[in-house]
């Protein structure tokens, strides 16, 4: 996978809780859309043209966060986490002692990094 493309799979699964919640109050085409996007995830095929579509800009042009809901400050700076078949390069910390994070994407635990 070329970087771009891990660059969105890793935002992606940043953003996605907040993206399914956004979804629920946006038309059906884009809940479709979303849908489509995450099966595309699953599978590990390109996003930046889907995403592009969803953000209603080119992908590449800005950072998922930049307008999508869930993006915010406050991270524990213990224990690092990366992407369970490394295929994005999110990485992600969790609170001391807290629960591993997951992979909205695969549905799966984080591994430790």
């Amino acid at each position: 996978m070329e970087q771009p493309e891990k660059m969105a799979l890793a935002g992606l699964c940043t953003e996605l809780a907040g993206l399914r919640e956004e979804s629920g109050r946006q038309p059906e085409r884009v809940r479709h859309l979303l849908a489509r996007i995450e099966e595309a995830a699953r599978a590990r095929e390109p996003l930046l043209s889907l995403l592009a579509e969803l953000l209603g800009t080119p992908a590449a042009a800005r950072g998922l966060s930049a307008g999508l809901p869930g993006a915010g400050a406050g991270h524990a700076d213990e224990e690092w986490f990366g992407c369970p078949d490394g295929a994005c390069d999110r990485r992600s910390q969790a609170v001391p002692a807290g629960p591993v994070p997951r992979c909205l994407v695969l549905d799966r635990p984080m591994k430790r990094r």
